[in-house]
């Protein structure tokens, strides 16, 4: 599945359903593959606010620009930072904090960020990608324990418990 932002760049034409099926799929993947230490929704979240700082750094530095040519040059002056986010993800891999699932998520979402306006779009896939993930682990943790509940019994697995 690869990720591609725009149904058409030179239109400005995002793809419509970036935001829902394709955040979503994404998303659903990560999610199947977390456990209790990699893909923690903390973790993510650490990476989402990374995003969301930058996006703020880089919408202050458009500020600061009074053409066309300064936009640019801003732009790319600020690009390698967002690159920098391969490898905090690769390095978080590696020490298990997160699964290959969700380094694959934002190295594509990167390599996708190739002009100013990319940026704010990656920041709102992240944005719905994170609320997508949010909603999966919510659905695995009821079901975990509605099937621990089931091993439990009603009196909650304690034979010492048991009501005469």
């Amino acid at each position: 599945m690869a990720l591609e932002f725009w149904k058409d760049r030179a239109k400005k034409e995002l793809n419509e359903d970036l935001f829902s099926k394709k955040a979503e799929s994404y998303a659903k993947v990560v999610a199947e593959k977390s456990n209790t230490t990699t893909n923690n929704p903390t973790q993510l979240r650490r990476f989402f606010d990374e995003i969301v700082t930058f996006d703020s750094r880089f919408k202050m530095a458009m500020s600061k620009t009074n053409s066309k040519e300064e936009r640019e040059q801003a732009f790319k002056q600020q690009l390698p930072f967002i690159h920098m986010l391969i490898p905090k993800v690769r390095y978080a891999e590696a020490r298990k904090l997160v699964t290959s699932d969700f380094t694959n998520v934002i190295k594509e979402a990167v390599d996708n960020i190739k002009e100013p306006d990319d940026i704010k779009v990656f920041t709102s896939f992240f944005e719905a990608f994170i609320g997508h993930f949010k909603y999966y682990k919510e659905i695995q943790q009821v079901a975990n324990n509605n099937h621990n509940n089931d091993f439990r019994g009603k009196n909650g697995g304690n034979a010492n418990n048991k009501r005469w």
